[in-house]
């Protein structure tokens, strides 16, 4: 069992995949996540002065707080540095200059960023698990593949078994979220939360806010609530089902996609963050072996890649 559990979590593997995943998600979140839905430094800053203190800060401003008092001027001025060399390290870990060193540097200012977003008493947990992924970037040989550190040095001659575990872990991370919100529902509510009275508050509540028609709606749709809340939990428990059966994944990952572009629409809750993520369940050396594989047949790149029957 011993043997099982480490070949689970330390097995023998090139590094593509990581690479892979490397490059999505910093780039998902350079250039999609920060952008749109990220706060800017102006926003940090004008939150800075008007609230003159932190109300419930998270874990690394209170750590920071301790050893840096809050004071504007002082905090506004950490911001603003400490945003633009988050960016700078997230285009090189991006490209692989410096590969770790640079993931260590962007998951310490992304937290640092989020964490004192949520500091002032609403707290976001959207990015929590990609921020966590950043830091297993950083602990692993993330720039083995696809990266100039990678063509500096030329291809690596053995297969690593450090490649893997941070994909093992995100994979356990992104279902225990889920798992743990159905959990979390069944405990405090029961089968009540399942009644479609919940879901219809809820719609109500945000689409008026967030001006989601379609919000409104579904909310006058009592039965179809009460089915999108059975699917809801049945989606939450079944998550952990795409770490250990893999032959699941594609039905649970599609009806994960699904879930969050939904609730965004009505609800304008957006988790695409782990929709991202889950590009860890993906085997994309399979997928190049296999794209490889279809450009060396015969016929290949006529009628869309194929010719229509056997040669």
């Amino acid at each position: 069992m011993i043997a099982r559990w480490e070949r689970w979590w330390f097995p023998l593997d090139t590094g593509f995949d990581l690479a892979v995943c490397r490059i999505l998600v910093v780039g998902a979140q350079l250039f999609v996540f920060v952008p749109l839905f990220g706060t800017t430094p102006a926003e940090h800053v004008a939150v800075i002065d008007h609230a003159g203190a932190f109300d419930h800060p998270q874990w690394m401003i209170a750590a920071l707080a301790a050893a840096i008092p809050f004071d504007e001027t002082v905090w506004s001025s950490l911001v603003r540095v400490v945003y633009p060399v988050m960016i700078g390290a997230g285009l090189t870990t991006l490209i692989g200059v410096w590969t770790r060193l640079s993931a260590s540097i962007f998951a310490l200012g992304t937290w640092f960023l989020a964490s004192h977003d949520g500091s002032y008493g609403e707290v976001h947990h959207t990015e929590v698990v990609l921020a966590m992924f950043l830091l297993f970037l950083a602990l692993s040989p993330c720039g083995r593949r696809l990266s100039i550190d990678a063509r500096r040095r030329g291809p690596p001659a053995t297969e690593t078994d450090a490649a893997v575990w941070p994909l093992r872990l995100t994979q356990l991370l992104l279902a225990w979220s889920y798992f743990s919100n159905a959990m979390a529902k069944l405990s405090y509510s029961g089968t009540q939360w399942m009644n479609g009275y919940t879901l219809q508050e809820s719609l109500l509540y945000t689409s008026i806010q967030w001006n989601r028609p379609l919000g409104l709606w579904l909310a006058q749709q009592h039965e179809l609530c009460v089915a999108l809340s059975i699917a809801t939990i049945a989606l939450e428990l079944a998550f952990p089902l795409a770490v250990f059966v893999p032959r699941t994944r594609p039905l649970i990952l599609i009806s994960g996609v699904a879930f969050h572009v939904v609730t965004f629409l009505t609800m304008n809750v957006g988790f695409f963050q782990h929709i991202v993520l889950y590009a860890v369940f993906v085997d994309f050396e399979g997928l190049a072996a296999r794209v490889r594989t279809a450009r060396g047949r015969p016929g290949f790149g006529r009628m869309g890649g194929y010719t229509l029957g056997r040669p």
